[in-house]
Parts: structure tokens; C-alpha cells; sequence
């Protein structure tokens, strides 16, 4: 296993509700929502595409004329490679599973009696994939991977004013209170450059993925996938030792920082294309190895664009 466990959240893609809603059947509200829905609890995902370790985060949207949107993510990544970091050639396998709630206001009219609506989507993810690291030089590898990911997504949505109760339930089964199964398959490429000076490191990776969705089932007849979306970033880490022993393991601080860009239905449908994060890790090097890993390491870190912010709490490990 890497010392940064496999990058996988970026299988979870980017999407609008394309041409295949019922319009002439709905209201530009109704298909709104819909849109809404699966771009917050989809796509937000996509944003934290390169983080590669165990994770778990919660982060909001803030919007002006509405209550703010609160996320809540969970990922379990993993990677194993198929021979030794020497090797010119070194193939690897990785998966992950992922949890992702999106809790969600909408204001009622001002002659609406009663509290506003509240909506709750839920995703739960499963991916697996194939890749292979290509070593240019001792400093420099080049990565070339594909994936496939299953998602369900589902949607309840409480109706608690007048409004929403004469306009909007009557559609409940078809725009509100909805699931819907995706697959996902995403190229990705990464040029990963590291250079030690002694126990010193940089590590700098670049990478990009192509996300193409697309819905295998849905409970809706008005709910269809069929998108794609870019997502490019760049992170540069540094790892400085501490000269510290802590249960005989050597300790070490990695500050990072990382810009993504996001381009295509997940830009739109947020209306957010650029993503910053700025953390450090706290990382123990064991003499000998501790409960079968030889290097374990803590983190956090704040993310910010705009009108987004949230925070990261994360685990990573290698044998």
C-alpha cells in the first residue's frame, strides 16, 4: 500500500439532469430541484477527487437568497501495487467506498404558511480499478490508471408549507423522494515528482481525470444521466523531520497545499471551478513495523472557493 492511499473519489462524477426530464409535464422549479439534488450530492464529491487517504469531512455552500447546503463525506481508499517500488514497471490495483450526506433548506414564499421545506440525499459508492506507475527517473513517475464506480443516490424531501404542499407534493415520487443508480468510468493520468534531500522530501503530482456518468436505474421517470466532467489539480507537500521519537517511531510535519479545477457539468451545476486547500500531516517512520504498517500519518486541512468552505480530518498508512 502507497503512502498515500489510492486516489478515488474522483470516480464519484459530475452531472446535471439532461434531456431526459418531462418538461412539458413540470414546472422550472420542480426541474430545478432535481438538477440541484443531483449536482450537491454528485458532484460535490468530485471536489475532492485527489484526496488519497481515509477521510472524513464536512463542508457548506453558502447561498444568498437560501439556507446554506452542509456536506458531510466519508472515504475509504485503498491502493496495493503488483511489485516493487524499483521496478520501472510497477502495475496496482485500487478500490474505495464512500459515504456522502447533503442536508438542504428551501425558503417558502413569504405568504407560504408553515416552516420552510428540508431535504436530505444520501450516496453511498463502491470503486475498483487498474492502473500502473511508470518510473522516468529516480525523481520522477508517471501514473496512467482507469475506474469503475456503482453509486446509489437517494432523496427525501419533507414538504412543511402551504406552498410546497399544493405545488410541489403532487410530485413527489417524480422530482422529491427519488433514488438512482450510476455508474462511472474515469481515465486518470499523474506525473509524480518526489526528491529527498536526506530525510527532507518535496512531492509534487499534477494529475487529471475525465468522468463520463451515466444512470443504469432510477425510480423516476423524469431523472436520466448522461454527462461528463474534467477535473484537473496540482499539490505540492514537504515533508520536514522533527528530530522527535514518539513509540519509537521517527516523527516528521508534511505541510501541503493543492488547487483543483473543475471544468464541465460539475463547474456549472455548482458554480465553482477553482478549490483550495491548505493542511499538514503529522507522520510517525517505525523502525519496525507497527500493527503490519511501517508509516502512519495524521492531518488536517481547511478548503475554500467560492462560497464553499469546509475541513478535512485524515488517516493515511503504507506496509
Amino acid at each position: 500500500m502507497s503512502r498515500r492511499l489510492a486516489i478515488t473519489a474522483h470516480l464519484f462524477a459530475a452531472m446535471l439532469l439532461p434531456v431526459g426530464a418531462r418538461a412539458q409535464d413540470s414546472s422550472p422549479s420542480q426541474q430545478q430541484f432535481a438538477n440541484t439534488v443531483i449536482n450537491e450530492t454528485v458532484n460535490t464529491t468530485t471536489l475532492f477527487a485527489s484526496q488519497d487517504i481515509f477521510s472524513t469531512g464536512r463542508f457548506s455552500k453558502h447561498r444568498a437568497d437560501q439556507p446554506d447546503n452542509h456536506y458531510d463525506t466519508g472515504r475509504t481508499p485503498f491502493e496495493v501495487r503488483l511489485g516493487d517500488k524499483s521496478d520501472r514497471w510497477l502495475p496496482y490495483v485500487y478500490g474505495s467506498a464512500a459515504l456522502l450526506r447533503v442536508t438542504s433548506g428551501a425558503a417558502k414564499p413569504p405568504d407560504a404558511a408553515g416552516e420552510d421545506d428540508f431535504s436530505t440525499s444520501k450516496l453511498f459508492a463502491l470503486a475498483t480499478g487498474l492502473g500502473t506507475y511508470l518510473r522516468v527517473s529516480d525523481d520522477l513517475r508517471l501514473s496512467a490508471s482507469a475506474a469503475l464506480t456503482y453509486s446509489h443516490l437517494k432523496n427525501r424531501y419533507d414538504f412543511n408549507n402551504s406552498y410546497s404542499q399544493q405545488f410541489l407534493e403532487p410530485d413527489s415520487s417524480l422530482y422529491y423522494n427519488w433514488s438512482l443508480d450510476i455508474f462511472t468510468y474515469s481515465p486518470t493520468a499523474r506525473a509524480i515528482y518526489e526528491h529527498a534531500w536526506g530525510e527532507r522530501i518535496i512531492n509534487t503530482t499534477v494529475g487529471y481525470s475525465q468522468l463520463f456518468n451515466n444512470s443504469i436505474g432510477s425510480s423516476s421517470s423524469a431523472i436520466n444521466i448522461d454527462s461528463s466532467t474534467g477535473l484537473l489539480w496540482s499539490r505540492i507537500a514537504y515533508t520536514e523531520p522533527l528530530g522527535v521519537s514518539l513509540c519509537d517511531a521517527a516523527t516528521a510535519l508534511r505541510p501541503f497545499f493543492q488547487w483543483s479545477n473543475i471544468s464541465g457539468k460539475a463547474a456549472q451545476g455548482l458554480n465553482l471551478y477553482n478549490l483550495f486547500e491548505v493542511g499538514a500531516d503529522f507522520v510517525f517512520d517505525f523502525k519496525e513495523k507497527f500493527v503490519g504498517f511501517s508509516q502512519m500519518n495524521w492531518g488536517a486541512s481547511y478548503i475554500s472557493g467560492d462560497s464553499f468552505e469546509g475541513y478535512h480530518l485524515g488517516f493515511g498508512a503504507k506496509f
